[in-house]
């Protein structure tokens, strides 16, 4: 498990009342990982937040701990 998939994991379970409305996956191809966070859709607003709030501060906070290893890292949401 990466230092991402941790952080988002970490902030996707506090956002959520249960652990078993959601999984998240990730795949490295070098430098670029992309993670996908799967949500039930009654969850859904929770993780994206009002006007995309908490899924653009999450993105940016994974995005600024990737570039100082020279990373990138895409982050998606999709439906369980």
């Amino acid at each position: 498990m990466s230092k991402y998939f941790e952080t988002i994991n970490f902030w996707i379970e506090n956002l959520l009342d249960s652990t078993e409305n959601y999984t998240i996956e990730s795949s490295e191809k070098g430098r670029h990982i992309d993670v996908t966070i799967n949500v039930i859709k009654e969850d859904m607003g929770k993780v994206i937040g009002k006007n995309g709030r908490i899924i653009t501060a999450l993105r940016v906070l994974i995005s600024s701990i990737a570039k100082k290893d020279k990373r990138s890292v895409k982050i998606e949401i999709k439906e369980m």
